[in-house]
Order: structure tokens, then C-alpha cells, then sequence
């Protein structure tokens, strides 16, 4: 018998799993507009527009359903990259100066 934190987990998988296949799937949808009516015609814009607000709010409710998910939770496993690389920050060159309250 599985335990909660087990159940929740699987869960959080087949929540993250189906709405990113769902988001894929609209997106595939757009591709297929694009080249069927061409990415200039009307008809493309007109359902272009709706179909990049469902994939949105697919993520938005995609994004709130798993923070309800355990802290631990990894994701779709190993393929999910859980590091985030940020590169130095740059340096301005000029005087030292702090922000904050000057005045009197």
C-alpha cells in the first residue's frame, strides 16, 4: 500500500505529464494552422490568437496544480532539469553607490 507522500507524487507526474502534452498538442495545432492557411492569412490569425491563450492557460493552471505538490517532488525524473545556470552579473563601471534614502 502506497503512502500519501507516494500517491501525491504520482499525482503530481500525471498532472505535469498530461497538461504538458496538452500544451504540446495546441502548440502542434498552431503548426498545422500555419501551414494549412499559411502564417499570413486571416484565418490563422483569428484562431492563432485563441489557441495561444489556451496554451498559456494551460500553463497557468499547470503551474498552480503543482504547487500543491510535495516539496520534495522532482518531476518527470531525471530529464526535468532542476538547476537553473545564471551568469555573472556585470558590473557598472563608475562610482561606488548604494540605493537607498538620501536626503535629509
Amino acid at each position: 500500500m502506497g503512502t500519501v507522500k507516494d500517491t501525491k507524487n504520482e499525482y503530481c507526474d500525471e498532472v505535469l505529464g498530461e497538461l504538458a502534452y496538452m500544451i504540446q498538442s495546441v502548440h502542434e495545432l498552431r503548426e498545422m494552422l500555419g501551414t494549412t492557411y499559411g502564417k499570413e492569412s486571416r484565418l490563422f490569425h483569428e484562431h492563432d490568437r485563441h489557441l495561444v491563450d489556451l496554451a498559456e492557460y494551460l500553463d497557468w493552471k499547470l503551474q498552480i496544480l503543482t504547487t500543491s505538490c510535495p516539496f520534495e517532488w522532482k518531476g518527470l525524473g531525471p530529464d526535468v532539469e532542476s538547476v537553473v545556470s545564471v551568469g555573472e552579473a556585470e558590473t557598472i563601471p563608475g562610482r561606488d553607490f548604494a540605493g537607498g534614502y538620501i536626503g535629509g
